[in-house]
Protein backbone atom coordinates (compact mmCIF):
# COMPACT_ATOMS: atom_id res chain seq x y z
CA UNK A 1 0.00 0.00 0.00
CA UNK A 2 0.95 3.45 -0.77
CA UNK A 3 1.39 6.17 1.97
CA UNK A 4 -1.95 7.15 0.62
CA UNK A 5 -3.35 4.00 2.12
CA UNK A 6 -3.99 3.02 -1.67
CA UNK A 7 -2.81 0.29 -3.74
CA UNK A 8 -0.81 0.98 -5.94
CA UNK A 9 -1.80 1.05 -10.13
CA UNK A 10 0.07 -1.52 -11.80
CA UNK A 11 0.84 -0.55 -15.57
CA UNK A 12 -0.74 -3.48 -16.46
CA UNK A 13 -3.75 -2.56 -15.13
CA UNK A 14 -3.23 0.95 -17.01
CA UNK A 15 -2.68 -1.04 -19.88
CA UNK A 16 -5.75 -2.82 -19.56
CA UNK A 17 -8.03 0.04 -19.02
CA UNK A 18 -6.71 2.28 -21.77
CA UNK A 19 -6.95 -1.10 -24.57
CA UNK A 20 -10.48 -1.27 -23.24
CA UNK A 21 -10.88 2.32 -23.77
CA UNK A 22 -9.54 2.28 -27.17
CA UNK A 23 -11.95 -0.62 -28.34
CA UNK A 24 -15.42 1.26 -27.16
CA UNK A 25 -14.05 4.29 -28.66
CA UNK A 26 -13.28 2.32 -31.97
CA UNK A 27 -16.71 0.55 -31.74
CA UNK A 28 -19.02 3.53 -31.02
CA UNK A 29 -16.87 5.24 -33.95
CA UNK A 30 -17.68 2.56 -36.63
CA UNK A 31 -21.34 2.31 -35.56
CA UNK A 32 -23.68 3.56 -38.26
CA UNK A 33 -27.06 4.67 -37.37
CA UNK A 34 -29.69 1.73 -38.99
CA UNK A 35 -30.98 2.52 -42.58
CA UNK A 36 -35.01 2.36 -42.65
CA UNK A 37 -36.27 -0.62 -44.96
CA UNK A 38 -39.80 0.68 -44.85
CA UNK A 39 -41.91 2.66 -42.83
CA UNK A 40 -43.71 1.87 -39.52
CA UNK A 41 -44.47 -2.28 -39.19
CA UNK A 42 -43.62 -2.35 -42.71
CA UNK A 43 -40.39 -3.33 -44.41
CA UNK A 44 -39.87 -4.23 -47.70
CA UNK A 45 -36.93 -7.13 -46.22
CA UNK A 46 -40.36 -8.82 -44.03
CA UNK A 47 -43.11 -7.92 -45.45
CA UNK A 48 -45.60 -9.78 -47.07
CA UNK A 49 -48.94 -10.08 -48.37
CA UNK A 50 -49.75 -12.26 -45.00
CA UNK A 51 -48.99 -9.29 -43.33
CA UNK A 52 -51.79 -6.90 -44.75
CA UNK A 53 -54.55 -7.03 -42.02
CA UNK A 54 -56.94 -4.37 -41.24
CA UNK A 55 -57.52 -3.19 -44.90
CA UNK A 56 -59.10 -4.16 -48.09
CA UNK A 57 -56.83 -5.65 -50.86
CA UNK A 58 -57.61 -6.40 -54.45
CA UNK A 59 -55.66 -8.28 -57.17
CA UNK A 60 -54.24 -5.03 -59.55
CA UNK A 61 -51.85 -5.48 -62.53
CA UNK A 62 -48.75 -3.33 -62.36
CA UNK A 63 -47.90 -1.16 -64.88
CA UNK A 64 -44.99 -3.38 -66.49
CA UNK A 65 -47.55 -6.20 -66.72
CA UNK A 66 -46.98 -8.03 -63.66
CA UNK A 67 -49.56 -8.77 -61.43
CA UNK A 68 -50.00 -8.07 -58.03
CA UNK A 69 -52.20 -6.95 -54.83
CA UNK A 70 -53.07 -3.35 -53.72
CA UNK A 71 -53.99 -2.65 -50.39
CA UNK A 72 -55.80 0.14 -49.30
CA UNK A 73 -57.65 1.50 -46.25
CA UNK A 74 -54.74 0.26 -43.87
CA UNK A 75 -54.12 1.06 -40.28
CA UNK A 76 -53.20 4.78 -40.74
CA UNK A 77 -49.35 6.06 -39.24
CA UNK A 78 -48.73 8.72 -37.70
CA UNK A 79 -46.13 11.52 -39.33
CA UNK A 80 -45.60 14.33 -37.07
CA UNK A 81 -49.27 15.94 -36.15
CA UNK A 82 -51.16 13.95 -38.59
CA UNK A 83 -51.94 11.19 -39.65
CA UNK A 84 -51.14 9.12 -43.10
CA UNK A 85 -53.21 7.35 -44.81
CA UNK A 86 -51.48 4.27 -45.95
CA UNK A 87 -52.03 2.22 -49.42
CA UNK A 88 -49.74 -0.79 -49.70
CA UNK A 89 -48.36 -3.13 -52.59
CA UNK A 90 -47.77 -6.38 -53.29
CA UNK A 91 -45.91 -8.44 -55.82
CA UNK A 92 -48.56 -10.57 -56.45
CA UNK A 93 -51.32 -12.16 -55.10
CA UNK A 94 -50.00 -15.22 -52.84
CA UNK A 95 -49.83 -14.68 -48.94
CA UNK A 96 -46.06 -14.73 -49.26
CA UNK A 97 -46.38 -12.06 -52.19
CA UNK A 98 -43.40 -9.60 -51.28
CA UNK A 99 -44.15 -5.81 -50.46
CA UNK A 100 -42.75 -3.28 -53.13
CA UNK A 101 -44.54 0.03 -52.50
CA UNK A 102 -45.40 1.87 -49.05
CA UNK A 103 -47.84 5.02 -49.85
CA UNK A 104 -48.75 7.68 -47.29
CA UNK A 105 -51.34 10.05 -48.39
CA UNK A 106 -50.93 13.33 -45.75
CA UNK A 107 -54.45 15.35 -45.51
CA UNK A 108 -53.77 18.93 -44.23
CA UNK A 109 -49.98 18.38 -44.89
CA UNK A 110 -47.71 20.34 -43.40
CA UNK A 111 -44.68 20.93 -46.02
CA UNK A 112 -41.75 21.74 -43.92
CA UNK A 113 -43.08 19.46 -41.02
CA UNK A 114 -43.29 16.49 -43.57
CA UNK A 115 -39.68 17.21 -45.11
CA UNK A 116 -38.14 17.97 -41.43
CA UNK A 117 -39.85 13.90 -40.71
CA UNK A 118 -38.15 13.13 -43.89
CA UNK A 119 -34.91 14.36 -43.55
CA UNK A 120 -34.43 13.22 -39.85
CA UNK A 121 -35.37 9.34 -40.56
CA UNK A 122 -33.65 9.60 -44.21
CA UNK A 123 -31.21 12.30 -44.45
CA UNK A 124 -30.77 15.52 -47.31
CA UNK A 125 -32.56 14.28 -50.59
CA UNK A 126 -30.46 13.04 -52.90
CA UNK A 127 -32.47 15.47 -55.46
CA UNK A 128 -35.14 17.94 -55.79
CA UNK A 129 -37.25 19.33 -58.13
CA UNK A 130 -39.91 21.94 -57.44
CA UNK A 131 -42.16 20.39 -54.88
CA UNK A 132 -40.60 16.91 -55.34
CA UNK A 133 -38.15 15.40 -53.63
CA UNK A 134 -36.13 11.72 -53.81
CA UNK A 135 -34.34 10.46 -51.04
CA UNK A 136 -32.15 6.86 -51.56
CA UNK A 137 -30.71 4.37 -48.80
CA UNK A 138 -29.40 1.03 -48.80
CA UNK A 139 -32.84 -0.82 -48.86
CA UNK A 140 -35.33 1.55 -50.79
CA UNK A 141 -36.62 4.83 -52.48
CA UNK A 142 -38.49 7.58 -51.57
CA UNK A 143 -40.42 10.06 -53.46
CA UNK A 144 -42.41 12.88 -52.13
CA UNK A 145 -44.49 15.12 -53.41
CA UNK A 146 -44.82 18.19 -51.09
CA UNK A 147 -47.49 18.75 -51.86
CA UNK A 148 -49.30 16.54 -54.29
CA UNK A 149 -52.37 19.24 -54.22
CA UNK A 150 -53.42 21.45 -52.25
CA UNK A 151 -53.19 20.54 -48.89
CA UNK A 152 -52.08 16.91 -49.41
CA UNK A 153 -48.90 15.59 -49.66
CA UNK A 154 -47.81 11.92 -50.86
CA UNK A 155 -45.26 9.75 -50.33
CA UNK A 156 -43.91 6.95 -52.39
CA UNK A 157 -41.50 4.28 -50.40
CA UNK A 158 -40.22 1.59 -53.01
CA UNK A 159 -37.88 -0.96 -52.31
CA UNK A 160 -34.11 0.11 -54.74
CA UNK A 161 -34.86 -2.59 -57.05
CA UNK A 162 -38.06 -1.39 -58.41
CA UNK A 163 -36.81 0.11 -60.97
CA UNK A 164 -40.18 0.26 -63.26
CA UNK A 165 -42.69 1.67 -60.53
CA UNK A 166 -39.50 4.47 -60.07
CA UNK A 167 -39.18 5.25 -63.40
CA UNK A 168 -43.09 4.94 -63.29
CA UNK A 169 -43.21 7.26 -59.94
CA UNK A 170 -40.57 10.17 -61.48
CA UNK A 171 -42.68 10.34 -64.96
CA UNK A 172 -45.56 11.84 -62.86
Amino acid sequence: MGATGERPVTSLVVMRRAAFIAVAVLAACSEREPEFAGVGKYRFTHTTLADAVGGHCDPTELTDGRRGTWCSLMPPYKIGKRAAEVDLYFLGTAKDAPLIEIQLNIRGCDENELDRWMRTNFGAPIEQKGTRAYWQNSYLWAAGFLPNEPGRCRLHFLPRSENAEIARIKAL
